[in-house]
């Protein structure tokens, strides 16, 4: 009965969203519909990822049929980027691997009257690693080992209104789903209603806001819950690059919890120094219901270079994760590279595009593992970034530090995880990096080297995990929409049952078309 409810909220949800944007007024958009196709042959020593005593070699064919969609007007944009791969083995009569899986990122922005309705919706299908304790989504879609296929979804349409120039505010409503079809991991919605009044240009020495939000979600494994938080923020400006802020406000969470507190008030102190253009420092400090909290926010560009460096420590699930992910962005790392070189931000957007696809990078490097979880986590996280751009070549450096500790109930990951490992995710550390780097040889031809690692350890029964992966690979573009591969990786680990190490050779030639 809860099933058929929720599913005829998300109906009307959607019905609703459409509705609206069929209403707005028409504009002249500008579509563009590119479908691609990639070959690509694969030989690997270890095609499931099992221990080295279970691994078998195979040929691997994998046939990616897709397409990109762009659409950008005066009132709607719209982009989307789905794949669909196919896997065939020399040898059919193989375990641990599947024969085909899609994946797709797609978002749209709205308008549906002026300055005051708008539409915001996002969708994504691709593969989750279960556990951080297990092999990884290295680039290998066709093992099946540890991991599964997320679906998720999101629309969320908000009322905007300006009081001049004194104030703005804000409703938006949001509802959302999560679905892993995983047994153990709860599929879950959420409808979330936030509300927001800050001060406007009005206010030049004194800055002022209020927000209040309250979310509920309803989980096929774990209790209902339910999240409210009231804040209220105030900026004092010091100089034209200089603010002192604060915050205060208060927490509330239902979550069951072994008698430790899951509401309370908050404050937090800081500052917001900008003296360039290029350089931004946001910092802060304060309590919480369940603790200390910090954040940090330092961003550095040069003409050549971006330093990024990040903390900040918060109440979250794995469900909101797989909504927002947390991965770096390779094109906004490089967007701010080429910002010294390409001023107007659409050209600058095509040529970040055009450096990717020419060059083969990912779409975004590793950070910390998220694994599946139906707790409410504290995590606290560092991360820090550079990227270097010469004449030929292209650096981009990760490095990572988080920790994630349970606050709800341990007995919602008994079936996840089972009972004899319900601890496993109660108190983790992960420790990691990543460099990608890549050399243009001709204006056609380049060599792309990359390499990814992270240490896994649960403090609560005394596991660890290391995952490792290294490429090097070949491109060349034979035309401006043919580009062509060969690439060797390495990839190590553990198994998922933690008690075998795992390692995989493999060396792959492909071929992209775009028509």
């Amino acid at each position: 009965m809860a099933k058929r409810a929720s599913g005829r909220r998300r109906a009307v949800v959607v019905r609703t969203a459409l509705a609206a944007l069929l209403a707005a007024p028409a504009a002249r958009a500008e579509w563009k519909f590119t479908p691609t196709v990639d070959l690509r042959e694969t030989v690997t020593d270890n095609v499931a990822l099992t221990r080295a005593d279970q691994a078998k070699s195979r040929f691997v064919t994998e046939l990616t049929p897709g397409f990109t969609l762009q659409d950008k007007g005066p009132r709607l944009n719209l982009s989307a980027n789905y794949q669909l791969h196919y896997y065939a083995f020399d040898d059919n009569d193989v375990e641990g691997v599947r024969h085909a899986q899609s994946q797709l990122r797609a978002a749209a922005k709205a308008t549906v009257i002026d300055e005051l309705l708008f539409l915001d919706a996002d969708g994504a299908v691709g593969q989750q690693a279960v556990s951080a304790f297990g092999p990884q989504v290295n680039s290998n879609g066709y093992a099946s080992a540890n991991r599964a296929n997320v679906k998720t979804w999101r629309i969320s349409p908000y009322l905007l209104h300006r009081f001049g120039s004194s104030a703005t505010a804000a409703v938006r409503y949001t509802h959302d789903s999560v679905d892993a079809g995983r047994i153990g991991f709860g599929d879950s919605t959420s409808d979330v209603l936030m509300m927001n009044l800050n001060s406007g240009r009005t206010f030049r020495r004194v800055g002022w806001g209020v927000q209040y939000s309250q979310q509920r979600v309803d989980d096929s494994i774990a209790p209902k819950s339910h999240v409210k938080m009231l804040s209220a923020n105030a900026r004092y400006r010091l100089g034209e690059d200089f603010n002192l802020t604060a915050s205060a406000g208060y927490d509330e969470y239902d979550y069951q919890s072994d008698g430790e507190p899951t509401k309370g008030r908050f404050w937090q102190g800081g500052i917001e120094w900008t003296p360039s253009p290029r350089t931004s420092l946001v910092a802060g400090a304060g309590k919480r219901y369940y603790g200390n909290t910090y954040n940090l926010q330092a961003l550095h560009r040069s003409r050549r270079t971006v330093w990024s460096i990040n903390y900040s420590d918060s109440v979250t699930t794995t469900r909101s994760q797989l909504l927002l992910p947390a991965t770096i962005d390779t094109a906004s790392m490089l967007d701010r590279l080429f910002t010294a070189q390409i001023p107007d931000p659409a050209a600058r957007a095509q040529a970040v595009d055009a450096y990717i696809r020419a060059t083969g990078l990912p779409s975004a490097l590793a950070d910390s593992i998220n694994y599946f979880s139906n707790r409410y986590i504290l995590q606290k996280q560092f991360q820090a970034s550079v990227a270097m751009n010469t004449a030929r070549t292209t650096l981009i450096l990760n490095a990572f530090d988080s920790r994630r500790q349970g606050l709800s109930l341990i007995q919602t990951d008994s079936l996840l995880t089972g009972p004899a490992s319900a601890r496993i995710n109660d108190d983790t550390t992960q420790r990691g990096g990543s460099a990608l780097w890549n050399m243009r040889l001709t204006s056609r031809s380049g060599i792309n080297a990359s390499w990814t690692t992270s240490r896994t350890q649960s403090h609560a029964t005394g596991l660890s995990s290391k995952n490792a992966a290294l490429r090097l690979a070949v491109t060349r573009q034979f035309s401006p929409k043919v580009r062509g591969a060969f690439e060797a990786r390495r990839v190590s680990g553990t198994t998922t049952d933690q008690v075998a190490s795992y390692r995989e050779n493999a060396l792959s030639a492909s071929l992209s078309l775009q028509f």
